[in-house]
């Protein structure tokens, strides 16, 4: 039995149990399950509070099991919600449901392993545009990946205005759905300055000298980071004109290659498709599902011979036993009490474990 249960009950004195010893709890019998068959059920001795280990794993309270990671390489290999439904022979809620499940996983393992890991390489920061619900409501994904690594640190999104030109039939649709809409007021500064705090606490732990921070000469990014009264010293900005050649000695390569990757993988993000995001949520469950594939689990060059690291975890300074133990977590981990990693998460990361993240007409589609 794993010693990382706890009573389920959040009012016992057992709930936050951390001993070695499972001597709080005693067994109580079976329950016959239709998923598992005969299922051996215990009991706290304090609270009297009845569970079983499943309480625990990633699939507490489903019915169905699904392999997730078939469903994690089916997500990243462009097949959409119904695609997946039809190839796992399941729904589309099924399976909606179980990425979510994943993704909260993903939010309760990785943070904390990235808030520990010694910053080793300069970084590159910019914004993937796509949109949710419609094209009226464009959406922007920022990333903050390593130089080396191409390792992604951390993301988040909002959604904005549409721009550009406009026929009037456009401008009058526009005019109506703006309307009832929702829009963050200063979204772009607030989620730059999210990343720029989180680069301060990393590259105050960091044994280099100066970390460099590589953009765009987006006036948001130089403005918020000549306004942010927090940054370390350490870090100096460097801006590169979106305009010039995207190729590897850009300094904006480890954006330009993960907005590739994403877009010809992730079946939501790929040029004029018919499989976008309807829901905020949902969409950067997908996201976060992607990111852990991509860090984790993705093999950093597909040329063996030549490859200096196994994944872009390695790279960015993970060891090879430390990146199978996150997988195995993530995987196959006992269920965190949300309090344990809590502290590790961005604005974003809590809005978005709390699903709280804003939709622009407040949908609740997939």
């Amino acid at each position: 039995m794993s010693n990382q249960i706890y009573c389920p009950n959040p009012k016992c004195v057992n709930h936050p149990h951390t001993s070695e010893s499972n001597s709080w709890i005693r067994k109580k019998g079976f329950v016959k399950t239709k998923r598992d068959g005969m299922v051996q059920r215990y009991q706290c001795k304090d609270c009297l509070s009845t569970f079983s280990l499943s309480y625990f794993t990633i699939d507490h309270y489903v019915h169905k099991k699904l392999s997730y990671p078939t469903l994690l390489n089916h997500l990243v290999s462009g097949s959409g919600i119904r695609d997946m439904a039809r190839a796992m022979h399941s729904s589309p809620s099924i399976i909606t449901n179980r990425i979510q499940r994943l993704s909260k996983r993903i939010i309760s393992v990785c943070p904390k392993e990235i808030h520990d890991l010694e910053l080793s390489e300069s970084v590159a920061a910019d914004g993937l545009e796509n949109f949710i619900l419609s094209q009226y409501f464009p959406t922007n994904v920022n990333i903050l990946a390593g130089q080396r690594s191409q390792f992604i640190y951390i993301f988040n999104a909002y959604h904005f205005k549409r721009k550009g030109a406009c026929t009037e039939e456009q401008k009058k649709r526009k005019s109506e759905l703006y309307e009832s809409a929702l829009f963050e007021k200063g979204a772009a500064s607030r989620n730059f300055r999210e990343i720029l705090r989180f680069l301060s606490e990393k590259s105050e732990k960091s044994s280099l000298p100066s970390v460099i921070l590589d953009t765009d000469e987006h006036p948001i990014y130089r403005h918020q980071f000549e306004q942010y009264e927090f940054l370390s010293h350490k870090i100096r900005h460097r801006r590169t004109n979106s305009r010039i050649e995207r190729n590897y000695q850009n300094k904006l390569f480890p954006c330009n290659y993960i907005d590739r990757q994403i877009r010809k993988d992730l079946a939501e993000y790929i040029r004029e498709t018919v499989q976008f995001g309807r829901n905020m949520n949902n969409s950067m469950d997908r996201f976060s599902c992607y990111c852990f594939w991509h860090n984790f689990l993705k093999p950093f060059r597909i040329n063996k011979r030549n490859r200096k690291y196994l994944t872009h975890s390695h790279a960015a300074g993970f060891t090879p036993e430390k990146n199978r133990e996150i997988i195995n977590e993530v995987f196959h981990g006992c269920r965190k009490k949300e309090e344990d990693f809590i502290e590790y998460l961005t604005e974003f990361q809590k809005a978005h474990l709390k699903r709280t993240l804003l939709n622009p007409l407040n949908k609740k589609a997939v």
